[in-house]
């Protein structure tokens, strides 16, 4: 028998390299360890004597722990569809955020898990050099899906960004080369990272990783604490932040997951604390850049739209540039920005179609979340322009499917005994479409107010709102909720009869010049007192009755209903704001000769009780009810009085100006302090017209400046660096400005 040949196959012939493909899958294996998969290279598990058992050869070497990754081959992978009904992730948003805050080795299997259902681009620091790690992204996430036809550009873009950027999310870990993001706030993650490093704190993940936290500007348990304050003080009205936050073990989920929010909260929670002002100076510059990178086009997610409409709510003083002695209505300017921005980034969220109840998108929880946070917009929009005068930022914000409180779980309460939010905020929504209607109906315009009043249509108007006011009282005027809460109420149902029975008020002087136009102004001065004497024989009485009633209504609430110190001191600015303009309106009113001899010397003592609440309430000189209090104490000066400083500690002897002839004539003039032009040089509902008008910015015409408004040295020097050249003197033409 012919002996078989035992010689080796010759190299390169079929049957040596069939032999060569027979030996590398016989020594090829499936699995490897998380490190080495990490770094996508190859994995030796031959080095513990038995294959495929860890440690590895390069664990070994480098003296770490040596884990075994699942296989991820087989079964049955569901793809996202990414250009369907696309929405920001905030699950994905705060991920990144994460990363970029805080990137640390200790969690790099998290990331390496979490990131392959992040969409964008994944961004990576410069990691510690003892332990470099990166992020591995799965390729079958990002491939991004064609098969459905694009809605728009921003729909195409996304898909065509996923495409190209599948080569780009995959840095050589082995070259250790990995891409770096530019810009600011990398820049101050990284600087931030940096020292830490170097101070030796170590800020992994939760509050530890969060930028007030690891510039050591505050400590975890200041934030906890200053939480814990918006939560008791703040949080009753405007409910926005989610209830499980205030819980203390949720505080490292806060501050991952809801920065933006966060940080507004700290914000406002700080804005008081006369003690530690540092802090409210840390968490306003951070709430800056955090508001500049929105305005900018970072990802933000809803929880950046509550943030802006909490700050729209209460106005932190550490946001604003500059803060003047007097309250000119700066307030309204950053509240109108803020829920502008807020409308804006909600509308690009998506969070418009949560008024429609059956178009729902997400779990129950995310969209209830949702729905609130875009009606509180709806809410916010209608509110801002209904004190500054200006148009809704949009025609349909508003929910179109009549929401009620059932519509808003986590307001309702969790045990018996708590406060049933839901209820009030329909409530508060209910009267919100009230102050909408009203403004688009009698305020919609100047030239379309003027025609109305002088047509005489608005009465039809005025009288159908009252109803409307007068049903939604004997609806909620007995809901059963606390005593802050129901003043909250309160006040708003009487600055609506304020706002909507005003406007009668405006179309009677305007009514009551219409033939005396070719006057001078002592003459219809005298017209319109001779006419306003007596009230009870003009058409439209019962408006101007129950206007100065309703303004008179809302200061006795603030003064003897709400506590100042613990109520009125935590409350949004409007209920401030709306009590500055209903003093304003009764002095417009006292002016125009309405009130009685008597009446008036209790509207004046109320005014100074207002002042007094006004200052009870404020933490310092510069908070907002310091500085508006003495906006009414320079409007409402008798001239009797010594010229003094708002604080009424010394007199102002530099600018009596009693070398002034004409100044003297001017108070021997005018009876009290009313010496006005039909315009009276401000409308009521003009803040910044009434500050310039106590400052003694406007000149009106041949009047002359009026003694009491050089209180001091500070308000003139405000008021020179101001225009001095305020307007022409009035002649009649009512489509510039409203006359009260």
């Amino acid at each position: 028998m012919e002996q078989e040949d035992q010689s080796p196959p010759v190299e390169g012939t079929p049957t040596s390299r069939a032999k060569a493909r027979s030996d590398h899958l016989m020594k090829r294996v499936s699995r490897a360890c998380l490190h080495c998969r990490q770094r996508k290279s190859k994995c030796d598990l031959d080095s513990s004597g038995s294959p495929g058992v860890p440690p590895c050869q390069r664990c070994i070497r480098d003296n770490r722990e040596c884990v075994l990754g699942s296989s991820n081959r087989g079964g049955r992978r569901i793809r996202k569809n990414k250009i369907k009904n696309f929405t920001p992730d905030s699950n994905s948003s705060v991920r990144r955020d994460s990363v970029i805050e805080a990137p640390s080795p200790s969690n790099s299997e998290t990331r390496q898990t979490t990131s392959s259902s992040y969409p964008g681009p994944v961004v990576f620091l410069p990691p510690d050099p003892p332990t470099a790690t990166s992020i591995s992204v799965d390729d079958d996430e990002d491939e991004a899906s064609i098969g459905d036809v694009p809605r728009n550009p921003s729909d195409a873009w996304q898909c065509l960004t996923g495409i190209a950027k599948r080569g780009t999310e995959d840095p050589s870990a082995e070259t250790g080369v990995e891409p770096l993001r530019t810009g600011p706030s990398a820049f101050s993650s990284y600087t931030a990272l940096q020292d830490s490093s170097v101070t030796g704190f170590q800020s992994n993940s939760g509050i530890k990783a969060y930028r007030l936290v690891q510039s050591r500007s505050l400590d975890p348990g200041t934030v906890w604490q200053l939480v814990v304050r918006y939560a008791e003080n703040f949080h009753p009205y405007l409910p926005l932040v989610p209830r499980k936050y205030f819980d203390r073990s949720a505080l490292d989920a806060f501050a991952n997951n809801e920065k933006h929010l966060l940080t507004a909260v700290l914000t406002i929670a700080s804005k008081d604390l006369a003690e530690r002002p540092e802090i409210h100076e840390y968490c306003s510059k951070y709430m800056h850049e955090l508001i500049s990178g929105i305005a900018a086009g970072a990802d933000c997610d809803v929880e950046a739209v509550e943030a802006l409409l909490i700050l729209a709510e209460w106005e932190p003083q550490g946001l604003r540039p500059r803060i003047e002695r007097v309250g000119r209505g700066e307030e309204d300017r950053a509240a109108w920005m803020h829920v502008g921005l807020a409308l804006r980034s909600g509308w690009f969220l998506g969070l418009d179609r949560t008024s429609f109840r059956g178009d729902s998108s997400g779990d129950a929880e995310t969209e209830a979340r949702r729905r609130l946070a875009w009606t509180s917009c709806y809410v916010s929009d209608r509110l801002i322009s209904v004190r500054i005068g200006r148009a809704f930022w949009s025609r349909g914000p508003g929910p179109m499917t009549g929401l009620v409180s059932q519509d808003f779980p986590s307001l309702q309460p969790a045990r018996d005994g708590d406060e049933d939010y839901a209820k009030i905020f329909q409530a508060t929504l209910d009267l919100t479409q009230l102050y909408g209607n009203v403004h688009d109906v009698l305020y919609s315009g100047m030239r379309t107010s003027n025609q109305m009043m002088l047509m005489g249509d608005y009465v039809k108007y005025v009288d159908d709102f009252r109803l409307a006011i007068l049903r939604w009282k004997s609806i909620w005027g007995s809901l059963s909720c606390s005593p802050p809460m129901k003043a909250t109420l309160q006040l708003s149902y009487e600055y609506l009869r304020l706002y909507t029975n005003a406007f009668a008020f405006q179309a009677a002087i305007s009514q009551s010049l219409v033939s005396k136009i070719r006057n001078d102004d002592k003459a219809q001065r005298d017209h319109l007192r001779a006419t306003f004497n007596n009230v009870a024989s003009m058409q439209d009485a019962r408006f101007i009755y129950e206007s100065v009633d309703a303004a008179k209504t809302y200061l006795t609430i603030l003064v003897d209903v709400v506590h100042p110190e613990k109520h009125l001191h935590f409350m949004p600015l409007r209920y401030y704001l709306y009590g500055i303009y209903a003093a304003v309106f009764l002095y417009k009113a006292r002016s125009f000769g309405v009130m009685s001899h008597l009446e008036e010397l209790k509207v004046r003592d109320l005014v100074t009780r207002t002042t007094e609440v006004l200052k009870r309430a404020s933490a310092g000189s510069d908070d907002i009810g310091s500085r508006y209090s003495r906006l009414l104490e320079l409007l409402w000066k008798q001239k009797s009085m010594a010229p003094t400083s708002p604080a009424g500690t010394h007199q102002s002897g530099d600018v009596l100006m009693q070398s002034n002839s004409a100044l003297s004539h001017h108070l021997s003039d005018q009876s009290s302090y009313v010496h006005f032009s039909p315009a009276n040089d401000f409308s009521w509902l003009d803040l910044e017209a009434v500050g310039d008008y106590v400052s003694g910015d406007q000149i009106s015409g041949a009047n002359t400046l009026a003694l009491d408004t050089f209180q001091n040295q500070d308000i003139l020097q405000a008021g020179q660096e101001r225009s001095q050249a305020w307007q022409i003197p009035w002649s009649g033409d009512m489509s510039s400005s409203l006359l009260f």
